[in-house]
Formats: structure tokens, C-alpha cells, sequence
């Protein structure tokens, strides 16, 4: 959203080319010779207006990055603002890192360790181990702690004003994956409603539905209120990705197909096989196999962009089994594997840079790359990177 000084700038800027172009006419009526330079500097401000714009587009998606990391993903580490919140596996401790102040500070230490944790700006929610303790747990800033919810589970979505869970029912110990029924609840746990029963996997929020698989692994949406269900698919599908325009699922009874389903015009699409799917600065990421011609399966992969649209732009052989792909920013791809180390990709020219300031990042986030230095646990320090 743009504030009042961004605004005022834009007026401002506005303004100057009004002026310039009325400048001009009457320069072309009293000296035409001038009106080369004032056209040099009507596109110099043009170019200034165009690369603001482009800073402000850059900021606001990296911002949408961080709440859909720490409000729908969940992990380790979460941001929103200038407020880091990380944990700390050895010492149990949930830490708060202000970025404008430069400090560092424990929140609370726990007594089991937590599987994901999840942060809106004000409050932490987290989920511990499953054999270790059960329910969903929320703490502030200060430190303080309420079990809002019994139920265990192992997926959380927050929103502004609830949070949709799995209610968990027994536990997968080789997928470790959500299975249950999906509720809602408010952030204080109250008035807890089911919409679906049965899931089988991760479940999805995107205007105002929700995407999953069932047992019977078909998947569906429904409304956020547990209205309308629909079919979608048949047959060991699951849905690992959805968009404005379009869902992405592994179909596991045909080699691990990914597919792309239109949700306007129902075409399905495959892209490739095997690999993963990655979400960076609000851009979709596919690192594949391709099938051949002759109905083998490409020993290499491909990196795909998701368009909006839900088209596959192929980037090119960035990444292969056993590198990792840890993050890409501003056309350029952030790799690391155990012989080589960190290492980047530019994906113009495909050239390959040895990286070694960013072989200690442990997270990749809203642009940058995150250092944390826990030698010592009483004075955690974060070092930010930008990308």
C-alpha cells in the first residue's frame, strides 16, 4: 500500500512533467533547439519514476513473502517487520530479534521441542512434537503462554482473525504428514467449527476456499465456512501448491507426475516428474524431469517459473539431485551442495559464481539471506545479507 509521502512524491513528480512538457511547446515555438535537451530530461524522470515504482513492487512483494512464510507456512524462523522470531534447537528458546534496534532477546524456553512455529506480528503459535506433547500453544511477546487449543496437530494456517488446523487422527510416523479434519477456531482458541473430514495431506487457502486431498485421495475445495463441496480429481492426488488461476498436485499412481490444473478452464497440464516445487518473492518454481519424446524420463532437471496464468517458462538446468535450491531473487538462483558449497546461477547467461557469504545463511527470506551466530546463547547475533 502506498503511504502519504510515496504519494505526495508521485504528485510532485507529476507535476515537473507538466511543467516540462509545457516548457517544451513553447521552446518549439521560440527555439526548437532546446527541445532535444528537455526531451533528455523528461525521460531521465521517467526512468527515476519507473525504477521507484519497480522498488516499491520489490518491497511489497518481499513483505507478502514474509507474512505467507510466517503466517501460512511455519518453521523456525518467521518475520514480520523488523521483528525476527527464530528458534533455537538446543537451547529450546524462542528468541525476538528487533532489526531496528539491533538486539536480541529470549522470549521463553520450552519444555519439549517444537515441530513449526508460526508468527502474525504480535503473537507466536507453535506445535510441538507429536510423541512429545499435543495441543496448540500461543505465546506473546512477553512471554507469556496459553495452550489454546487439545487437539494435536501438524498444520496451522493463520489469518488476521483465525486459525485453520488439521484436528489430528493417529499419526503417520513415515509421512509425518497432516491427517484429520480440518477446523477453525478463533486466535483464542474459542468457537472451534469443522469444515472437512478426512484429510489425507496439507491443506490450502486461496480466495476464500479451501484445496486438499481426502482418504479416498480425491481432491476437492470447499468454502472456508465447510460449504459447497467440490470434485476435483480422482486417484492418489494431492495438492502441493495453489494460485489465483490455477492448482499444482503430484499424481503419485503415475511416477510422481506434477500437474497443473487450470481453475477457470479445467485444462490439466503435466509439467514433469519427481522434483519439487518452490515459492519465492510470490513467484512458482518447478525443479523436474522432463519426459522425452520416447516416453523416458529426463535424467536432469529443469527449473520451471509458474506464470500467473499457469504456464511453464522453462529456465533452464539450474539444479540436479542433491543440490539445493535455496533461494532465487532478482533473476538469480542461490545453490548449495556438499562438494561445492554455496554457489550462484545468473539465469541470463547461466554463469556460475562461487558464493561463500552466503555458505553460513541458514534462512532465505523476504530478499536476504539470514547468519545466525549461536556461540553464545545469551547474545544470539543475526547478520541480514541482502540478495
Amino acid at each position: 500500500m502506498i503511504n502519504l509521502k510515496e504519494k505526495r512524491r508521485n504528485i510532485i513528480l507529476t507535476i515537473i512533467l507538466t511543467i516540462l512538457m509545457a516548457i517544451a511547446i513553447l521552446i518549439v515555438i521560440i527555439n526548437p533547439n532546446k527541445l532535444h535537451k528537455i526531451e533528455e530530461n523528461y525521460i531521465e524522470i521517467e526512468e527515476d519514476k519507473n525504477m521507484t515504482q519497480e522498488k516499491e513492487d520489490i518491497n511489497v512483494t518481499n513483505e507478502q513473502e514474509e507474512k505467507v512464510q510466517s503466517m501460512q507456512k511455519g518453521g523456525k524462523f518467521c518475520k514480520i517487520g523488523n521483528q525476527i522470531i527464530f528458534y533455537e534447537n538446543e537451547s529450546k528458546t524462542i528468541y525476538l530479534c528487533n532489526l531496528e534496534e539491533n538486539k536480541t532477546k529470549q522470549i521463553i524456553t520450552l519444555e519439549y521441542d517444537i515441530n513449526k512455529m508460526y508468527f502474525d506480528g504480535e503473537n507466536i503459535y507453535y506445535i510441538p512434537y507429536y510423541y512429545m506433547d499435543k495441543g496448540i500453544y500461543k505465546v506473546d511477546l512477553q512471554g507469556n503462554i496459553q495452550k489454546i487449543c487439545e487437539e494435536a496437530s501438524l498444520q496451522l494456517l493463520i489469518t488476521e482473525d483465525e486459525i485453520y488446523f488439521v484436528k489430528q487422527i493417529g499419526y503417520d510416523d513415515l509421512n509425518q504428514n497432516p491427517q484429520g479434519n480440518i477446523c477453525k477456531m478463533n486466535k483464542d482458541g474459542e468457537e472451534i467449527i469443522e469444515i472437512a473430514q478426512n484429510v489425507k495431506n496439507y491443506f490450502y487457502l486461496k480466495n476464500d476456499k479451501i484445496y486438499y486431498t481426502n482418504q479416498d485421495r480425491k481432491m476437492y475445495c470447499i468454502n472456508k465456512d465447510g460449504s459447497e463441496t467440490k470434485e476435483l480429481t480422482q486417484g492418489r492426488k494431492f495438492v502441493i501448491d495453489v494460485s489465483n488461476k490455477y492448482l499444482i498436485y503430484i499424481d503419485y499412481s503415475s511416477q510422481e507426475a506434477k500437474h497443473i490444473l487450470n481453475l477457470e478452464t479445467t485444462e490439466d497440464i503435466i509439467i514433469g516428474y519427481f522434483g519439487q516445487i518452490k515459492k519465492f518473492q510470490g513467484k512458482t518454481f518447478l525443479n523436474i524431469r522432463r519426459r522425452l519424446d520416447d516416453g523416458s524420463i529426463e535424467d536432469e532437471y529443469t527449473l520451471f517459473e509458474i506464470t500467473k496464468n499457469g504456464k511453464a517458462k522453462e529456465i533452464g538446468k539450474i539444479a540436479n539431485f542433491g543440490t539445493d535450491l535455496k533461494y532465487i531473487s532478482n533473476g538469480k538462483a542461490y545453490l548449495y551442495n556438499q562438494q561445492q558449497g554455496a554457489y550462484t546461477i545468473n539465469f541470463e547467461d547461466n554463469k556460475k559464481e562461487n558464493a561463500e557469504n552466503y555458505n553460513k545463511c541458514k534462512y532465505f527470506l523476504g530478499g536476504y539471506g539470514y547468519k545466525i551466530d549461536n556461540t553464545d546463547l545469551d547474545d544470539i547475533k543475526i547478520e541480514r545479507i541482502a540478495l
